[in-house]
């Protein structure tokens, strides 16, 4: 933990940055509609692209700018499936560019946590989605752990969190809403859920 502090004194726009990708990836499970929650996923993406560019993570910054590209495409996968051959083009990309910046096991989990949010991308049910997007969490964790980035950790810590919480709550409660942000008023037979 010292050494994330030591590491947010020598570059604080690292840091600031981070804390962006931070609040995008601990809030994107408390979203109910895919593409929302995609969106709020390529704000993640962007910001951490330039965090870990600034502390010279190469392969994290890649596969952060590759998955960015994958949610553009993610966001039109369900009205037009024939996009999906994108994502396996793109997993070949996601290897060499991993091979290419390789620098170990800080490599190994940013390259896991990719993959897992690339399969977590092309399910077309949100359940699939948040599951697989839940698994790449404790890879990020393992990765933000070894080279001392506060930001990634906390976003790791709450987005498997609320991550849980959500996925829980969607499997088992469907009917209950959690996004406490909507309208009151809306009608009891009207609800804004991504069923695919």
């Amino acid at each position: 933990m010292d050494n994330m502090f030591a590491i947010v004194a020598d570059n604080p726009a690292a840091f600031a940055i981070g804390t962006i990708g931070m609040i995008c990836l601990a809030i994107w499970p408390l979203f109910q509609s895919r593409s929302v929650i995609l969106i709020v996923y390529i704000g993640n993406n962007l910001a951490f692209v330039v965090h870990y560019a600034l502390l010279g993570h190469w392969t994290a910054s890649a596969m952060n700018a590759l998955m960015a590209i994958q949610t553009v495409v993610a966001i039109r996968i369900v009205e037009a499936p024939r996009l999906r051959w994108i994502y396996y083009l793109l997993m070949l990309v996601l290897a060499a560019l991993a091979s290419a910046t390789w620098v170990g096991l800080p490599s190994l989990f940013a390259a896991m946590a990719a993959s897992f949010s690339t399969l977590g991308r092309m399910q077309r049910h949100d359940i699939a989605l948040r599951s697989l997007l839940l698994c790449a969490m404790p890879c990020w964790l393992a990765h933000d752990t070894l080279i001392g980035s506060m930001p990634g950790f906390t976003a790791d810590i709450l987005g498997i969190t609320t991550g849980a919480v959500m996925l829980v709550q969607r499997i088992f409660w469907p009917n209950v809403d959690l996004a406490f942000w909507k309208r009151r008023a809306a009608p009891q037979n009207f609800r804004m859920t991504a069923e695919f």
